[in-house]
Formats: structure tokens, sequence, C-alpha cells
């Protein structure tokens, strides 16, 4: 894959493996990470600017950790703490 450190993609996402797919008509491409039956655990396509651009794709990267960390519960308490004092992210109280 052009301009893209397939290791350390790999690296950030193991134990999942790491596919690409070849580039789409409009320049972007399907990262799909795969679990141990290689069963689709996640999937997001990259645009051609954020392969384009290190930092756009660092950040897409960080992104999908992000969400992953979320779905399997696992948000580190530093991030979660800043979520809380976001004025969007409203507690919960149960009544």
């Amino acid at each position: 894959m052009h301009g893209i450190d397939r290791q350390l993609v790999e690296q950030l996402f193991a134990p999942l493996r790491v596919t690409f797919s070849p580039p789409r008509p409009d320049g972007g491409i399907v990262l799909s990470l795969l679990d141990d039956k290689d069963a689709t655990a996640y999937s997001r396509v990259l645009s051609s600017s954020q392969r384009a651009d290190a930092q756009a794709f660092a950040q897409s990267l960080e992104d999908i950790r992000l969400e992953l960390a979320v779905r399997s519960g696992n948000i580190p308490a530093d991030l979660r703490k800043a979520l809380k004092e976001q004025d969007s992210v409203l507690s919960y109280h149960p009544a």
C-alpha cells in the first residue's frame, strides 16, 4: 500500500489482522480488521486525502483505536474524565 507503514498499522491493532482494499474509484481504501476466525471486526473507509496527509492518517488510526476501546468498554481514565468535562456530554444520574 503506497505511503502506508503497514507494519505500524498492524502493531497498532494487534491481535486483529489488518487488510487494505484496492483503491476505490474515489481514491479511498477500506481498512478492515479481522479477528482470528477471519471475521470482520471493524472496517472504515480512509479517503485519499487521509492517506496523503500523514497527520490526518495518524488521526484516523487514533480515532479507530478510540472507537474500538469505547466498544469494548476500555476507555482510558484520562479520556473518560475529559469527556465528562465537555459541555456536550451530560452525566447520567439514575432517579
